[in-house]
């Protein structure tokens, strides 16, 4: 992660507040476990404002990290979300305001780019992020 991004989410998070786990298969989430279905089919079917994706050789997607705006299953309020699904591990975070949400996205995509989580090719990180994903928006 760049030192700008950093910067920017420490600004971000002492502003706003963090990010709230929706779901995850590595640590506790922050709503309750009888609602994580909802929220899952929430964030799913949500606006996708922004998109970065590794697929396999036969076109599925292995890794997807998704920034989409959705409707709060509980409390029917407008939501952003950071939805990272791979063949390893999932998690879903989101937030009330864009920025912070939009912010933990394009973490999320140069962290996968400096530290894969999964097995690549060396080709895939000859030419950048544009170059590692097979669909990105964060240059």
């Amino acid at each position: 992660m760049n030192a700008a991004l950093a910067v920017k989410s420490l600004e971000l998070n002492s502003l706003y507040g963090s990010v709230r786990i929706v779901l995850s298969s590595e640590t506790r989430t922050d709503v309750m476990p009888e609602q994580a279905d909802a929220y899952s089919l929430s964030v799913l079917g949500g606006k996708g404002l922004r998109e970065s994706a590794i697929n396999d050789s036969n076109g599925s997607a292995d890794l997807a990290i998704r920034f989409v705006e959705y409707i709060d299953p509980v409390t029917q309020k407008t939501r952003y979300g950071v939805d990272y699904w791979s063949i390893t591990r999932y998690w879903t975070v989101d937030h009330a305001y864009r920025s912070v949400a939009e912010t933990v996205y394009e973490t999320a995509v140069r962290g996968e780019f400096a530290c894969p989580t999964l097995t690549l090719t060396r080709e895939r990180f000859a030419r950048g992020l544009t170059g590692f994903y097979d669909v990105t928006d964060v240059i």
